[in-house]
């Protein structure tokens, strides 16, 4: 059985000097084939460097560390240790020793293809958006949105949230907002203090999205999806807020990859031969600033790639493989529906408002559980 190893080398020694190594001198285990696919850099526990050097095989993993220890050893000196951080059915993604920045962030602030007429749109921000999805899973775009505009969807959207929680407190006032569960067909909770909220279709943020938001987008929503809005592709809008309390979430995918459909599989560039195209990308636009304290969606870039890696989150965490979304209220974060992450606890005195936009296929039904009674239909009948 093929499996990917991930193994941390100490001290990281000089340019990379025991990758350089087991790709030179280490090919085969047991007579297995050993594929060397990627290295990087870290910190262990305790904070010292450690290099990661990444590989598939069919050996035994024992023997496929013992290998590459004495390879190391033999080669480079009796100070480096090799030791297995890590192993998966899958490819295991690692950040790139230049970080993942120079791939997935765009500050391209012209916004020039955001506008309607075509002579003004700029292609290659789509282009380079389309292919930072296909290999890493996420895009990140700086100021899609303006200060003035953020200022005023935020408080569309906190009146929203208000008004829900009001419908909550007159209809349940049983339920413990923040600590118990809640699901009704407007919003659901997502954890403690966590919640996610549809954003009722006559409300003025929905209409800001309708009408300002789709239209800068939808050329890209053409490419990333390979369809149109409104004939193969539809949307629904949330927002997803966090209080202070909230607590870090597990790593999870909204989206699983679709049975019968091809992942990356082993080869390392799978993910642009064999990988299935997305059926479903997520937008998040922050409507604060966000940080440490606010806490922000920490994502595993590239493991959108391989169905393999389900419940393998943590592995990205002890090898310093994630991408923190610490953005800008505005900014943009696009997101392949496959791939992993999760939110971070929210320790400070704000409540952390994101806009939540799922682009899908039409013929895709999302899963996310809401509730089957109405707060707003009890409303109405109280009313009555």
């Amino acid at each position: 059985m093929k499996n990917c190893i991930l193994i941390g080398v100490t001290p990281p020694g000089p340019e990379d000097a025991a990758w350089n190594t087991v790709r030179k001198k280490l090919t085969k285990v047991d007579g297995f084939t050993v594929d060397w696919i990627a290295n990087s850099k870290t910190q262990d526990e305790e904070g010292k460097p450690v290099a990661l050097i990444c590989a598939a095989t069919d050996a035994p993993i024992d023997d496929a560390v013992a290998a590459t220890s004495f390879a190391v050893t033999v080669d480079l000196g009796d100070c480096y240790t090799c030791e297995l951080w890590a192993s998966a059915p899958a490819i295991l993604p690692i950040r790139p020793l230049e970080g993942y920045d120079k791939y997935i962030v765009t500050h391209d602030n012209k916004r020039s293809h955001f506008f309607s007429d075509p002579a003004t749109i700029d292609t290659s921000l789509d282009e380079r958006a389309a292919a930072s999805m296909k290999e890493w899973g996420m895009f990140v775009q700086t100021s899609l949105i303006e200060a003035r505009e953020v200022r005023e969807l935020r408080s569309c959207i906190d009146e929203e949230i208000a008004n829900i929680e009001n419908l909550i407190s007159l209809h349940r006032p049983d339920l413990n907002i923040g600590k118990d569960v809640i699901s009704f067909q407007e919003i659901a909770s997502r954890g403690n203090e966590r919640f996610d909220l549809l954003l009722s279709p006559t409300s003025k943020a929905s209409d800001f999205v309708h009408h300002a938001l789709i239209e800068r987008i939808s050329s890209l929503i053409e490419i990333l999806l390979n369809g149109r809005l409104g004939e193969t592709v539809d949307f629904d809008m949330s927002v997803v807020y966090s209080k202070p309390g909230a607590p870090n979430q597990g790593w999870h995918a909204d989206g699983d990859h679709q049975r019968g459909a091809q992942d990356s599989g082993w080869g390392t560039d799978g993910w642009k031969v064999h990988l299935a195209e997305p059926y479903a990308l997520c937008l998040f636009i922050p409507l604060i600033d966000l940080d440490d304290e606010t806490g922000y969606t920490q994502f595993w870039p590239a493991s959108h790639r391989n169905r393999g890696l389900a419940g393998f989150g943590p592995v990205a965490e002890i090898a310093g493989a994630t991408w923190d979304g610490n953005c800008r209220a505005g900014d943009a974060i696009w997101y392949d529906y496959r791939l992993m992450h999760r939110g971070m606890g929210n320790t400070s005195n704000a409540v952390r408002p994101v806009v939540q936009v799922l682009f899908k296929k039409t013929w895709y039904a999302e899963k996310r559980n809401y509730g089957t009674e109405s707060l707003r239909q009890n409303d109405s009948d109280t009313v009555k």
